[in-house]
């Protein structure tokens, strides 16, 4: 479907017109569909050959989101990220500018930083190498061994970098353009405000699934009645509304509570309306939008084709404001954890061995256009490169 600018009119947390949509799905008891079925052969979650193909085209060679602009709030911060097993450095030194480079330092490659934090300058704990916020070699301890090789030339190697919305593009290799790599759904993300976000907590699971399996949890409600029937079932509705972006695309669902205001009119909608929006970027990150905090999934490939990891960040939407509004979020936090690890991850998992086992096919029913989108999309980045 066409998407204008009024999708960006917002009541409060969402955009009015996706909004619109969810009721009305609501009403009609129904869901956006794929004009039919698709099927998928088992092997893409099996082939090491296509797995190596995927490393180096969709990983290595592409732009991916890590992070919100709002985890650095001012000059003199910076945050890691482990980026498909490239460790990546982003700054904000004293001039404002963000920056990101390769975490390596440049005398023989250990990381110079971990984690995140506020400091004037980052130092290598292998030799005491030390460096400017902005990547300019500060200090060498027995500089002299060195004086034969330029300075200017010592400082961290640089990423492409970009502000994408709020959100931290960064390209792994040096002709990758962030900006052009997240034009399309850029405009549909400009609501979310995730320049004030606040980091409430992050967690990591390493899975014995390909990374696409890992991937495809996040990307439908059918499965929500049966597999999370203690957890997620009486939460949410089975009405969601589907768009794409170029490669990206965005779903969404009402949730419990939209029986309440489905028949009101629009001016007398509360502040907060029952609804979640995901957006799904390329290659592998998911955004989960409530309506008080938002959660990024970053789905990457492991050392083999059965292999994954799963960084999950949960985000305020604005700076914590006290204790009891961060013990709040954390159970929010808390209970995504539970869910994903203890039922999405396992599933996966089970998916996985099936794959493995000799199974034929993978079928995404009309019910499933987020799966079918996102496998179609990896196939014709491969098929192209």
């Amino acid at each position: 479907m066409t998407v204008t600018n009024s999708d960006q009119a917002t009541s409060d947390r969402f955009p009015r017109e996706l909004v619109r949509r969810l009721l009305d799905n609501y009403r009609g008891k129904t869901l956006d569909h794929a004009p039919g079925s698709m099927t998928e052969p088992a092997t893409v979650f099996t082939d090491p050959v296509r797995f190596q193909k995927e490393l180096d085209v969709l990983f290595r060679g592409g732009a991916h989101i890590i992070g919100w602009t709002g985890e650095l709030p001012k000059p003199g911060t910076f945050i890691t990220k482990n980026v498909a097993g490239h460790p990546v450095l982003v700054t904000r030194a004293e001039d404002g500018v963000l920056r990101a480079f390769r975490n390596a330092c440049t005398h023989r490659g250990a990381q110079v930083a971990d984690g995140c934090g506020e400091t004037r300058r980052l130092t290598c704990p292998y030799h005491a190498w030390s460096f400017e916020l902005n990547g300019d070699l500060a200090g060498q301890p027995q500089a002299y061994a060195f004086s034969d090789i330029e300075k200017s030339t010592l400082g961290l190697q640089p990423l492409p970098i970009a502000d994408v919305a709020g959100l931290i593009a960064v390209g792994l290799s040096d002709d990758v353009d962030p900006v052009a790599a997240f034009a399309d759904i850029e405009p549909q993300l400009r609501w979310c405000g995730y320049e004030t976000h606040e980091i409430v907590c992050q967690h990591t699971w390493t899975l014995k699934a390909n990374w696409k399996i890992a991937f495809d949890v996040n990307l439908e409600s059918y499965h929500v009645d049966y597999l999370h029937r203690d957890t997620l079932s009486n939460l949410v509705l089975h009405n969601p509304i589907y768009d794409s972006f170029g490669k990206h695309a965005r779903w969404g669902f009402p949730t419990t509570g939209t029986e309440k205001v489905v028949d009101l009119p629009e001016e007398h909608w509360p502040p907060t309306m029952p609804v979640s929006i995901i957006h799904t970027l390329f290659p592998s990150v998911v955004l989960l939008e409530t309506p008080v905090s938002c959660q990024m999934f970053r789905v990457y490939p492991g050392r083999n084709v059965n292999e994954c990891t799963v960084d999950l960040t949960e985000a305020s939407l604005k700076p914590i404001a006290n204790e009891e509004d961060r013990e709040a979020r954390q159970r929010g936090a808390d209970f995504a954890a539970l869910v994903v690890g203890t039922e999405d991850f396992p599933a996966a998992e089970q998916c996985q061995r099936g794959a493995e086992i000799g199974l034929t096919n993978f079928n995404f029913g009309s019910n499933e256009p987020m799966l079918q989108h996102w496998h179609r999309t990896w196939q014709h980045a491969l098929d192209n490169a």
